[in-house]
């Protein structure tokens, strides 16, 4: 016959049945080593998608469980507004999705997600919608963490409270080579999941494109069979803003406005020609569909006012022709773009890179590539990598490279300051102590 299980109630009866002290304690050390049940609730959320009246919040709640999400501004608490999930097929694994409609601008919310089972289970979450018109605002940018990592500079980017967090690639490294989805939601799912990224991405909204190591194996290409995979998880697990190529499997180019300042984020992997293509006339980063868009977007970014224009390049734009896993390699698509930017007088552009283990900037001097040079001037920065060992690419840069040290982890902060006629870009590099590195500014 089985013997009842032990809790901490049968203990405390057994004591209360019982007479002196010695039973008293004995019973009371007994229950001190019962385990503690874990706390109810998703294991957490994330949000994205920002704009000045909507975003989206994602929770994983695991399967079968009903979920609704409460948000009020943080100075207003009884506004609240209700919202239920949206019917998505990330629902069957877990993954349920929020989007939040009829918020106001520039405005700090908290919000709370709810399941019906077990009842009262609630994770809670922030996010600040961004500003209508002209406004100055900060965000961090970087790069490359090693899977699930729980460096202290997550913390520290938490801790400044940017606008957002713009991950430029490599969210893992599980170099996934397989058109397995279950192995993408592991990797996602270890990421959201680790303590401090876990605790950044509930407080700070995360904005992300993937680069080799998050999208298939190291320097991979579009001809990866993971690309299928990483295509249809990225829409399950990413607060994306609306891909232009649709749903499914499709590249995940897409672009956002904060005030003034419109944000072009593009796929330089799942559409990129294979790296076995000899003929550099041939070879593409973007795909022509997305180049197409992403040369329309640049106009139209120009035609709507927009007073700046940030391009969020996963890797490095600045690099000898014909080498490495950079725009080097893919120097014929580069003149061809830098080109148009010359020809319709793009003049307000900076690029953001990621991939690169390190911090550099480059006033625009070096990154001249249209037909017989000249041309708009494109600033470049770098500031990765989150926690992975160093490695310098691409250069030269004007204002020189910073190589992290051993352990240590390094982010870029953007302060965009706009008084409605002039953009100044304060631009510094940081580490986990929240040392700067290097620091740049630039005015359009």
């Amino acid at each position: 016959m089985p013997f009842p299980r032990a809790t901490r109630r049968t203990f405390l009866q057994a004591v209360l049945a019982s007479s002196g002290l010695a039973a008293w304690r004995d019973a009371f050390a007994l229950t001190r080593s019962l385990p503690t049940p874990a706390p109810a609730g998703p294991l957490t959320v994330w949000s994205g998608a920002i704009t000045a009246d909507s975003a989206t919040v994602k929770a994983w709640v695991g399967p079968e469980i009903g979920a609704q999400l409460v948000i009020y501004p943080i100075d207003a608490p009884l506004t609240q507004l209700t919202f239920p999930s949206t019917p998505t097929p990330a629902e069957e694994i877990g993954v349920r999705t929020f989007e939040l409609a009829g918020l106001t601008a520039d405005t700090a919310y908290e919000y709370c997600v709810k399941l019906d089972r077990p009842p009262g289970a609630r994770y809670l979450g922030r996010l600040r919608t961004f500003p209508a018109g002209a406004a100055s605002f900060r965000f961090a940018f970087s790069s490359c963490a090693q899977t699930a990592s729980e460096h202290p500079v997550f913390t520290t980017i938490k801790q400044r409270a940017p606008l957002f967090m713009l991950h430029l690639g490599d969210f893992h490294y599980s170099d996934i080579a397989k058109n397995n989805p279950v192995l993408f939601r592991g990797a996602w799912k270890r990421v959201l999941g680790s303590k401090t990224q876990g605790s950044l991405y509930r407080k700070v909204p995360l904005i992300s494109v993937w680069d080799d190591h998050d999208f298939g194996g190291n320097n991979s290409t579009g001809d990866s069979p993971s690309r299928e995979a990483a295509r249809r998880v990225y829409q399950e697990f990413a607060a994306h803003y609306p891909l232009p190529a649709g749903t499914g499997d499709v590249p995940i180019h897409q672009a956002f406005t904060v005030g003034r300042v419109r944000f072009i984020l593009t796929d330089l992997r799942s559409e990129r020609s294979s790296a076995r293509e000899k003929d550099p006339a041939m070879r593409t980063a973007m795909g022509a569909a997305q180049k197409e868009w992403f040369k329309q977007e640049l106009l139209a970014a120009k035609a709507g006012g927009a007073g700046l224009i940030i391009w969020g390049s996963s890797v490095p734009y600045i690099g000898r022709a014909g080498r490495g896993d950079s725009w080097g390699f893919f120097d014929i698509e580069r003149r061809e773009l830098a080109d148009f930017i010359k020809t319709n007088a793009i003049e307000n552009l900076l690029i953001l890179c990621g991939d690169a283990h390190m911090c550099a900037v480059d006033d625009g001097s070096n990154a001249a590539y249209a037909t017989n040079g000249g041309g708009a001037p494109l600033a470049v920065l770098h500031g990765s990598s989150l926690d992975r060992s160093s490695s310098f690419k691409g250069g030269p840069y004007s204002h020189g490279w910073y190589l992290p040290k051993k352990n240590e982890g390094c982010f870029g902060w953007v302060e965009v300051n706009d008084d409605g006629t002039n953009i100044r870009v304060d631009f510094s590099a940081r580490n986990q102590r929240d040392v700067v590195r290097m620091q740049f500014s630039v005015e359009v």
